[in-house]
């Protein structure tokens, strides 16, 4: 991956590029739904026609049966979760998943050709449970959009999840079985459907916008990613309906679109339940849960046994605080430095004494320069002996007895350092974020790859303007030395003259009086400015514009950032 592939100019081309990141699944299921629905309506007198009876209900059958089985499936899996899942939205969906699978399978059975259950199959009792399970599907998400996430159930029980959706069910292949007649006529053939049919599609249809206008404005506050595949699938829904009222007849196009659209959307409502794992996610909660609980249970007692050590050797840890600021100090490169390829510059204003921010620049062989930065989580002491054990821990290259090295890629290097991390005794809650790269020496091409660090590195061209370029990846964690974090290589091309400035989000969070935040903006702009600058001169710059913006109000963590031009 190259810099072009990360880089951006502007703040609006940042917003509009996570705008169609976080968005694109439900703007391509509107556009493909929109471009197909109306490729038939637009080519329908190529297109439409009745099918033959017996073919199209071999086609029905595998069709409703696909979406009752995955409708079915969804609710066991909500179902057996138990109470490990407290969300009532979830308990609304699976119910409604239910009674819409009953009334589908009735309908499945009273449809034209079919043997029927309690009575003979007709068009008109296959319709009216047909209009039946779209409503009840309708009020069900309209429900379940209504009802917060958050909002749990105190004592989720299986059986009132599933008695209500199939008693109702029962009800209505009673009622429709048998008193027909009372209920709406739904189909006329050789007429189409009735005016009362349409009308109830399009108060279906309705009831779908509007639980998809209540579910756009949660994704808008909470992009779960779930939740956009939820909205997909009620906009298929929503075109499945459109279908629906537009068929003359039980086999022709329109009804095989509309069955179409349905088995997509049935389809994604079940892996949003089911690949997307509720079960796992809420299992490693209860554990979290406990764990603290035991955490919660010792602290009192612990404050107290500890109090009393604690004051006697309150001087002995501000000794050890000067000790570990000097240690952590010479491990530390020079502020600058100047090699074959690079001139090197930094500024490290910690919060504390000592900081939990780490850096480094080293000539590894003929070929390459390495260089990282790093933020570990926290301050003060443990977080300075964490800098220095990732410090220490950072194996670069593999040397032979011959004298002769090889260097490691990047992901090489974190995932040795990731593994190394887990083998150590740090407490779980301790982590660090960081880059590691690679400058070649003879092309000048960088290569680097990220385990988290939260900020974008900057790339000053000298030849063109500030850019920052994107990356992802998995922090140096305790996470288990069997997971794979995947950490990715990321490399970009450079020019004699070009800069590159890293940094940690200390200097992009410290703030003003009104509690505005430095923000990456202003950091463009004073880069902007001082493009053609040494990296000395780039580095006042900014430190000039981080004062003058944050005036007397005091920084909340370590401000850290270096700058390499190319020679």
């Amino acid at each position: 991956m190259t810099s072009n592939d990360m880089d951006y100019d502007t703040a609006p081309n940042k917003t509009l590029d996570r705008f169609f990141r976080d968005y694109w699944l439900i703007i391509v299921s509107f556009v493909l739904s929109f471009f197909v629905f109306y490729i038939f309506r637009f080519s329908e007198d190529l297109i439409y026609q009745v099918y033959i009876a017996d073919r199209y209900l071999i086609f029905h059958m595998i069709i409703e049966y696909a979406s009752i089985i995955m409708y079915v499936a969804a609710f066991l899996l909500v179902f057996y979760v138990g109470d490990n899942d407290k969300r009532l939205r979830m308990k609304i969906t699976a119910a409604m998943l239910l009674f819409v699978a009953f009334i589908d399978f009735w309908h499945t059975f009273y449809y034209d050709g079919m043997p029927g259950i309690l009575t003979a199959s007709s068009v008109q009792s296959a319709t009216s449970f047909w209009i039946i399970a779209r409503m009840g599907f309708a009020f069900g998400i309209l429900a379940a959009s209504m009802t917060s996430m958050n909002k749990l159930v105190k004592k989720p029980a299986g059986i009132a999840m599933a008695l209500p959706p199939v008693s109702l069910a029962v009800f209505f292949l009673i009622y429709i079985s048998f008193f027909s007649d009372y209920f709406p006529a739904m189909f006329v053939e050789g007429e189409g459907l009735t005016l009362t049919k349409q009308v109830l599609e399009y108060v279906v249809i309705g009831i779908m916008l509007v639980a998809l206008i209540l579910l756009l404005k949660e994704y808008h506050v909470a992009r779960r990613r779930s939740l956009a595949l939820f909205i997909a699938a009620l906009i298929v829904s929503i075109f499945s309906e459109l279908a629906f009222t537009s068929y003359a007849s039980v086999y022709d196009t329109y009804n095989l679109l509309g069955h179409l659209y349905k088995l997509v959307a049935s389809y994604m409502i079940f892996k949003v339940i089911f690949i997307f794992n509720i079960y796992y996610p809420y299992e490693e909660l209860s554990k979290a849960k406990k764990e603290i609980g035991k955490y919660a249970n010792n602290l009192e007692n612990l404050v107290q046994q500890r109090t009393i050590e604690v004051q006697k050797a309150n001087e002995e840890i501000l000794k050890d605080i000067e000790y570990a600021k000097s240690i952590q100090k010479a491990i530390m490169p020079d502020k600058e430095m100047e090699f074959d390829v690079i001139r090197f510059y930094s500024e490290y204003v910690p919060f504390e004494k000592i900081g939990g921010d780490f850096f480094g620049v080293e000539d590894l062989n003929d070929e390459y320069m390495g260089f990282h930065i790093g933020d570990v989580a926290g301050h003060g002491i443990p977080a300075a002996m964490m800098t220095i054990f990732m410090k220490q821990s950072i194996i670069s290259k593999r040397v032979y007895q011959s004298g002769l090295n090889d260097v490691f890629m990047p992901n090489v290097v974190l995932r040795n350092l990731y593994n190394e991390y887990n083998d150590t005794d740090f407490p779980y809650e301790m982590y660090a974020v960081m880059i590691y790269g690679l400058i070649h020496k003879q092309t000048r091409q960088m290569t680097f790859s990220s385990a988290g660090l939260n900020t974008l590195p900057a790339v000053i061209r000298n030849k063109g303007g500030v850019s920052f370029v994107e990356h992802r990846g998995f922090p140096i964690c305790k996470y288990g030395k069997d997971y794979d974090p995947g950490f990715t290589n990321y490399t970009i091309a450079l020019d004699p003259g070009d800069k590159i400035m890293f940094y940690t989000d200390g200097l992009l969070d410290a703030r003003n009086s009104k509690g505005k935040a430095y923000g990456e903006q202003r950091l463009f702009e004073a880069l902007e400015k001082n493009k053609k600058a040494t990296p000395k001169e780039i580095s006042g710059s900014v430190l000039k514009s981080l004062k003058s913006f944050s005036k007397d109000q005091e920084w909340t963590d370590d401000v850290h950032f270096f700058i390499m031009e190319i020679k």
